[in-house]
């Protein structure tokens, strides 16, 4: 396991701390507290007081059938009851965790042997991140059988003394907080930076995510389009969904389209080139050919992402030339990430529900980055939005006076794996080009990516109003980008790390360094 100490300390401003329960101890405060007293007690060990009862009583029968086929009672000890990973969603029945092993129970009333295989093959890919021998079991209780995956891909029924032998083999791991070892971030694969992982399907859906899909997935058109939206800010998963989608009717041959709107990066470039997916872009003030000449009726579905940016004129020629084709198409935006007043002007999702009236998908959960970096993103726009109860571990800030001094430093980032990105006229190569001017394409490049470690700038330009709020002035040179638009584009891009690179501006260091404290 990668965590070698024996307990594991915790921040305390953290979300309430997961704790090991002894099962007996469990059983027992049920039967014999009040409902009231119940639901304080297991609180107390970041168990779901709203526990069903149905669980409690597939739990009792696991518990008495172990203890007809053993006397050792310490195999009780130690269970993790109804942990659920945070931001993404995926809950585990039961779970005990020692240093030289992982033991995972589920449990069911009724069951399948094909679903209890999916479930456990699932709870696999969850698990493997801590390193050591896993061990998952299915207690059926209607049955009283029990079943063991076995090669990470089929199950067998065993007997019940191979549950008792894993878990007296095991060498229990005390932890304080069980939220420590399973970082969300860990699950999260992005189509473009991880193209391999993602068609390998080696990731999962949120359950908001694979409601969505399903629902998706069972809707058909007749006669006429079927125009979908999917809505939600950054990191929220759209685009993972709106790929994911696609990749199943791809796979069953079935005709797709995907329309980027704006320049693709490297990882539509790898995914168009290198697997044939049939992705094109829509750059802002180019005519696609395809709208002209594209014969709809090939098509099962059409994907618009990032649908925000569209060319209005673009789509409705698009819009007059399929309202008699009868296919799928979906509309992805994010109503935050306008970046140029003409954007904000088009007001292209406005412009979809009057006209259209799609049938609507939210996705409001942020899955990309941790809470902590949500909650300093939130602070930094609005001051007003101060988290009391956040410590900021993996967020810092340098400060510099001039930018030839910030421009050296912001290379020495870049060389050390940083991802920087610049709004000012730094000459950074990622931003820049060869003349130094800002690239007009430079900032749609980062859209639905994200990356590790990432370093942006923020300079004189920038100041907090009198509604606390942070703002940008033009200053003498109009700029075509909206530039907190900009900065909010390249700080939601983080996922681990965000570093702070202020240039000439103490007023505006002042405020972050007080959000910091």
């Amino acid at each position: 396991m990668k965590v070698k100490q024996k307990t594991i300390i915790v921040n305390n401003k953290e979300a309430q701390a997961v704790k090991a329960i002894n099962l007996i101890s469990l059983l027992n405060a049920q039967a014999d507290l009040s409902d009231l007293s119940f639901k304080k007690y297991v609180s107390g060990f970041g168990i779901n007081p709203r526990i069903r009862m149905n669980e409690l009583a597939d739990l009792l029968s696991l518990v008495d059938t172990l203890r007809k086929h053993t006397p050792f009672t310490y195999i009780f000890n130690n269970f993790f009851v109804g942990f659920m990973i945070n931001q993404i969603g995926k809950e585990f029945d039961l779970l005990r965790i020692g240093v030289n092993s992982v033991v995972n129970i589920e449990l069911k009333r009724k069951s399948t042997e094909e679903k209890i295989t999916k479930q456990l093959i699932q709870n696999e890919y969850y698990l493997k991140f801590l390193d050591v021998k896993l061990y998952q079991f299915t207690y059926v209780s209607s049955t009283e059988k029990l079943y063991m995956l076995i090669d990470s891909q089929r199950i067998e029924e065993v007997d019940f003394q191979v549950l008792i032998d894993r878990l007296r083999d095991q060498r229990l791991l005390e932890i304080e907080n069980l939220h420590h070892l399973f970082d969300p971030i860990n699950y999260l694969v992005s189509p473009f930076e991880s193209p391999e992982a993602f068609l390998k399907d080696e990731y999962f859906l949120t359950a908001q995510q694979s409601t969505f899909k399903r629902e998706i997935m069972e809707l058909a058109p007749v006669d006429v389009p079927l125009f979908l939206s999917i809505e939600g800010g950054p990191g929220t998963g759209k685009t993972l969904l709106l790929y994911d989608i696609a990749k199943d009717y791809i796979r069953k041959s079935r005709g797709v389209r995907i329309y980027h709107c704006g320049k693709l990066n490297t990882g539509h470039e790898k995914l168009k080139n290198s697997y044939s997916w049939p992705i094109e872009s829509i750059a802002a003030g180019v005519q696609p050919i395809s709208f002209i000449d594209e014969d709809w009726s090939m098509y099962d579905l059409i994907i618009f992402d990032e649908a925000q940016r569209l060319d209005k004129q673009h789509l409705a020629l698009f819009l007059n030339k399929i309202l008699t084709v009868p296919v799928k198409c979906i509309f992805s935006f994010d109503r935050q990430q306008y970046l140029t007043s003409q954007e904000m002007k088009n007001d292209i999702p406005g412009y979809l529900e009057e006209r259209l009236h799609p049938r609507q998908y939210e996705l409001k959960n942020i899955i990309r980055c941790s809470k902590e970096i949500q909650a300093f993103i939130s602070n930094l726009f609005d001051l007003a939005k101060q988290s009391n109860n956040q410590k900021y571990t993996n967020i810092s800030a340098q400060y510099f006076s001039s930018h030839d001094t910030a421009g050296s430093y912001l290379h020495y980032l870049n060389e050390e794996g940083w991802k920087v990105l610049d709004t000012t006229l730094l000459k950074v190569p990622a931003v820049h080009s060869a003349d130094g001017e800002v690239r007009e394409d430079s900032f749609y490049e980062i859209i639905g990516q994200d990356y590790e470690e990432v370093a942006v700038v923020i300079d004189s330009s920038f100041y907090y109003n009198e509604q606390n709020k942070l703002s940008h002035t033009e200053g003498e040179k109009k700029l075509k980008y909206q530039q907190t638009k900009v900065l909010f584009q390249n700080v939601t891009r983080a996922r681990k790390k965000l570093h702070l690179v202020l240039i000439d501006n103490p007023e505006v260091l002042e405020k972050i360094v007080n959000i910091l404290a």
